[in-house]
């Protein structure tokens, strides 16, 4: 006889539970258990994915349905289809410790009166998933929910009673409720309450579920003695109106079956919260759709006080209230007709310029036409000027904090890597050739403590390797650890805000959140080299000559007041050197963007460009790069040069001047 039937709903998640079903087999060991898949229509190949990867498993089995049944509909289906006699339902997006399913039944079948149970699921930042053990929805601790009281006081039993966060994560005891991403639970007492109700679609089937265990004299427990990690997908945005609809819209079915003497007062309070979630939504969804409107019309105004006062010396306020109106609304109308709010057009500085100019014409004739509106041409003037460079100012911080947040410009983040095989020597090789790159690799950390070579410490020091080097990132080498060291490394640093993730063995897929990122290679072609285009070269050298005649007069100055103070320039050596160099840009001998000053290229090698004062190569050198990295980069940026790179690299230059101890060899 089967021992353990796990039921798993799949829908597009097929990388993540190829992952989770990897974790069942391993876990499996000395059980007899079945793995029952049932797969909601996904559209990601996933059972196709599936086939071809366990092929060779008996024990294995694929449902597929032509629809998506919902959680509570699929789950029945697969249970229908089930040979053991306990039941784990469980979310594709979770890991196992290796003791896992063996501690989880020898807890429940020791514990009398026992009718489902949960076991500790952990997040990938380290932390508990709160909704793994929870208090039924009751009028008080609805209120202290829906008011915010819970996350204020999460240590009070009043107040985080619904959570139940002012209890040790680490001790077992009898619940209300437990969530549905790992339930352990006998296949009899699963029938005799008649499993999921499917009047659920999304949301609350586990919590009606564990109330009828309750209600048929059965208890329930968290058990935290072993852990999972649960991804907790987040394709659903808590603060869409979708989920506020789909979550709240579940606790009233659950209400008005389960709680009739206290319906019209949980029905009342879910409806506000519905209105008062909705609201939210609706209001961050108009200033996110409309928020050029509002710092424009902000600007126009500010720009309209200031030509005001500067005209005047003084506001006089009644008598330029309508007039602030009416210039200010034929401005936004201009600027609206002029295209400046188009999805496509709003970082333009063009478009806005245009309306602008249009408006300034059409408020500057009010003056002809309309005595009450009329006032000074100079004060139309001077608001267009200053309305316009406002306009075109936050667009313009808009632009470069987008584009800097799309290349990660002045985000990296510290990367440690436990473990070392070929697949994570692979994946460093890989991040060294990546520009925008948010893995800033620090070093190995060996799981054997017999084993230094190489490593910069063992995990007897992981927590002090992690505060003195500012890890943000903790990348594990699956085939070098197994699930419990993993889970009890990310609970030992729970605490500090540290992002987990799973290499996996065979891949360059890492796990983290319920993201995938691919690292995938860059692959060079004989072709054309940007850097060689005659109009790339014309853009270089103008960019290259205002950047440089700007620099002459502002940067270039400093620099050489800074040669003449040892203890400075010491300090930065290497990177004024570089500024006083400037002159030789201007003149043409060198481009602010380019190969490493001490590059060579060797004889018949094509041309890669000028020596540049920064570049690629000299960005990643803190990477200690090797010569065919070296020249990697070198071909790389000569294939890829653009004013847009250039910019990029030099604000790079910029950050890790700013925000980095030790300055690379710029």
């Amino acid at each position: 006889m089967v021992d353990i039937s796990v039921i798993i709903v799949n829908y597009n998640v097929k990388e993540l539970l190829e992952q989770c079903i990897n974790s069942i087999l391993k876990a499996s060991e000395g059980l007899k258990v079945e793995i029952i898949v049932v797969d909601n229509n996904s559209f990601d190949g996933s059972i196709n994915y599936l086939k071809n990867k366990f092929s060779s498993h008996p024990s294995l089995k694929l449902i597929e349905s032509p629809i998506n049944l919902g959680f509570a509909k699929a789950n029945n289906l697969g249970v229908k289809e089930s040979k053991g006699e306990y039941l784990l339902i469980l979310n594709p997006d979770t890991i196992l410790q290796e003791d896992t399913l063996a501690s989880s039944l020898k807890f429940y079948k020791s514990t009398p009166g026992i009718g489902a149970l949960t076991c500790k699921l952990i997040m990938p930042n380290g932390k508990l998933d709160l909704a793994c053990r929870r208090s039924f929805p009751t009028p008080a601790v609805a209120v202290y929910r829906i008011m915010g009281l819970s996350r204020l006081f999460p240590k009070s039993k009043t107040f985080g009673k619904y959570n139940l966060t002012y209890l040790d994560e680490n001790s077992t005891y009898e619940v209300d409720a437990i969530v549905g991403a790992f339930m352990l639970i006998k296949k009899d007492v699963y029938e005799n309450v008649k499993g999921f109700d499917e009047d659920y679609f999304m949301y609350g089937e586990d919590l009606d579920l564990c109330f009828r265990i309750k209600k048929a004299g059965y208890k329930i427990y968290y058990y935290p003695d072993t852990s999972i990690i649960h991804y907790k997908g987040e394709s659903t945005k808590k603060s869409s109106i979708s989920y506020v609809n789909n979550f709240y819209g579940a606790m009233q079915v659950f209400v008005k079956k389960n709680l009739n003497r206290s319906f019209w007062l949980m029905n009342l309070l879910i409806r506000m919260t519905i209105f008062y979630r909705a609201a939210i939504s609706y209001v961050n969804r108009f200033f996110r759709n409309n928020y050029p409107v509002i710092l424009d019309l902000g600007f126009i105004i500010g720009g309209m006080f200031m030509a005001i006062y500067q005209r005047f010396d003084f506001f006089p306020v009644r008598a330029y209230t309508v007039v602030i109106f009416v210039y200010s609304a034929v401005w936004l109308v201009t600027l609206a007709l002029s295209g400046s709010y188009n999805k496509h057009e709003r970082s333009s500085l063009v478009k806005p310029l245009n309306g602008i100019l249009i408006g300034f014409f059409v408020n500057s004739s009010f003056t002809y036409f309309f005595n009450e509106y009329a006032f000074s041409r100079a004060v139309v003037l001077r608001t267009a000027v200053y309305a316009y460079l406002l306009i075109a100012g936050w667009r313009i911080i808009a632009k470069i904090v987008k584009y800097s947040k799309s290349k990660n410009i002045f985000r990296t983040a510290n990367t440690l890597i436990v473990g070392k095989n070929p697949e994570t020597e692979n994946f460093i090789s890989k991040l060294k050739t990546r520009v925008d790159s948010e893995y800033e690799f620090v070093g190995y950390v060996s799981p054997n403590s017999s084993h230094t070579e190489g490593f910069i410490g063992n995990l007897n020091n992981l927590k002090d390797i992690a505060i003195s080097a500012k890890i943000k990132n903790i990348v594990f080498a699956k085939n070098e650890l197994s699930n419990q060291q993993i889970l009890d490394m990310m609970w030992s640093l729970k605490d500090m805000n540290i992002s987990f993730k799973i290499l996996a063995g065979d891949s360059d897929i890492i796990l983290g959140k319920s993201a995938l990122d691919k690292i995938d290679d860059i692959y060079l072609m004989q072709i054309e080299y940007n850097i060689n285009k005659k109009f790339n070269i014309f853009v270089k050298r103008i960019f290259d000559i205002i950047l440089g005649i700007f620099s002459l007069f502002t940067i270039y100055p400093l620099s050489l007041i800074v040669s003449k103070m040892p203890a400075v320039y010491r300090r930065h050596e290497k990177f004024f050197k570089k500024l006083l160099l400037i002159p030789r840009v201007v003149t043409g001998k060198y481009s602010f963007v380019g190969r490493a000053t001490w590059d060579m290229p060797q004889q018949g090698m094509q041309y890669l460009g000028k020596n540049g004062l920064t570049g690629l190569v000299q960005i990643n050198l803190h990477r200690n790069l090797s010569v065919d990295e070296i020249e990697y980069f070198n071909f790389y940026y000569a294939k890829n040069q653009s004013l847009a790179l250039d910019i990029e690299i030099l604000l790079k230059t910029l950050s890790l001047f700013l925000f980095r101890k030790n300055v690379p060899n710029l």
